[in-house]
């Protein structure tokens, strides 16, 4: 299993530093600063073998680049501000992201829920783009496969655009089936009714690679 970094760990491994208002200027989208009033920082390039996902009113800084090698998670909570570009296997979306540059995923970038705001100020490129309800923007977006979906009010989700037999090919069967009935693509139960939370559902995106994203 691949390592796992929070905030708290990376304050154990990584010198942080208490955000300035210099640092503070990195959020440039302004309801994202508004939800700002601390934060930790990084400075300059991160990388990161494994996945990092920020929870509990985590709000973290990088000034430069970050890499992880796995997935990048925020919770409802939390706040991730990326001073230039993003690069990671997948990108989960529940809280407030700003990239300043690009995010560039091998995997997914997957949002539903809307508890968050999310920002990429550059290109988005990855090889599965798949967005519900989640607020987010990108100046541009290049997917191998795109697909949005509508999952506002529980029972009446709609699959807006996008190709469902690429998105089944890409996700495999299982990972299909945790995800058709939010998508508006099925009415069957997931044998997990919290399959949609979290990345379980995109465990064989990328092809190829080790299954814990």
């Amino acid at each position: 299993m691949s390592r796992r970094h929070d905030l708290e760990s990376l304050g154990e491994s990584h010198t942080l530093v208490d955000a300035t208002d210099a640092h503070l200027e990195l959020i440039s989208d302004e309801d994202v600063r508004d939800c700002v009033d601390s934060a930790m920082v990084y400075q300059g390039d991160l990388e990161l073998d494994g996945r990092l996902s920020l929870h509990s009113g985590a709000v973290l800084i990088v000034t430069g680049t970050l890499t992880v090698t796995g997935a990048v998670l925020t919770d409802e909570t939390a706040t991730l501000i990326v001073g230039k570009d993003l690069r990671a296997r997948h990108l989960y979306l529940e809280g407030n992201l700003v990239v300043n540059g690009d995010a560039t995923l091998r995997g997914a970038v997957y949002g539903f829920y809307e508890a968050g705001i999310s920002r990429v100020k550059g290109t988005t490129r990855a090889q599965l783009g798949l967005i519900g309800n989640h607020d987010w923007e990108s100046g541009s977006e290049e997917y191998e496969i795109g697909a949005t979906f509508s999952n506002y009010q529980h029972g009446h989700c709609e699959f807006s655009s996008g190709d469902a037999d690429a998105l089944r090919a890409a996700l495999g069967a299982d990972g299909y089936a945790a995800l058709a009935k939010m998508l508006g693509l099925g009415t069957d139960e997931p044998a997990d009714g919290n399959a949609a939370w979290g990345l379980k559902a995109f465990a064989n995106v990328p092809r190829g690679e080790a299954t814990d994203p």
